[in-house]
């Protein structure tokens, strides 16, 4: 998670790019925003959801 132009971007850590949720970037997020979304995408990735992961 980075602050950007708009806000904040939660970026996913293999490609550099901002992470996508149900195709949709996560930039420009409201801090809170980016800290929640980060918070559920390290949950599901700790819980063994490796669908994030590149091959």
């Amino acid at each position: 998670m980075r602050p950007d132009q708009k806000g904040w971007t939660v970026y996913e850590i293999w490609s550099g790019k901002p992470a996508l949720v149900a195709q949709a970037p996560q930039a420009g997020l409201s801090e809170a925003d980016a800290k929640h979304t980060l918070a559920l995408l390290n949950g599901a990735a700790k819980r063994g959801d490796a669908s994030m992961r590149k091959p």
